[in-house]
């Protein structure tokens, strides 16, 4: 297993990932009640429901995915970088691969659309424009939040 950019181990041989102990879940609280019939666009696990804040979203528990509405990442984002007091960390650049993957809509079964953040972070996200929803795949919402940038630590949520 390698250590990827993202902090989580890859099997080459079978892609299956693991998490070093005491890795944190991007701030959610899972609740632990199936997210109906939506499956994990990563790995085809059923996602399980959880909030960020005071959002809901879909988490998927093995590979720690995240499917939320854009407002609510908006939200989220704005009110974690507000509030950040811990140092940032500047993002290492994507994997241009991941512009070329294929994720389906968990909400609607349709593709969705790969594209860099134009916000803090560096990432690439997937979303969908019918759903209004977002893939986020572990560690890039806390790659978001950590980013550098004037809004950090500033606490304005207005």
């Amino acid at each position: 297993m390698a250590l990827t950019d993202k902090g989580h181990f890859l099997c080459a041989h079978c892609g299956s990932t693991a998490f070093p102990s005491g890795v944190e879940r991007d701030g959610l609280r899972v609740l632990g009640v199936p997210d109906g019939s939506r499956v994990c666009p990563s790995c085809g696990t059923h996602l399980t429901l959880a909030t960020v804040e005071e959002h809901q979203v879909g988490y998927c528990e093995t590979c720690r995915g995240m499917l939320i509405p854009r407002r609510s990442f908006a939200d989220v984002i704005h009110r974690r970088r507000a509030w950040a007091q811990n140092p940032a960390v500047t993002p290492v650049p994507p994997d241009a691969a991941e512009m070329h993957r294929r994720v389906i809509c968990p909400q609607c079964g349709m593709d969705m659309i790969a594209d860099r953040y134009y916000g803090p972070g560096n990432i690439i996200m997937d979303s969908c424009a019918g759903c209004d929803l977002l893939w986020l795949d572990y560690g890039e919402l806390k790659q978001v939040i950590d980013a550098p940038g004037l809004d950090r630590g500033s606490r304005d949520l207005t």
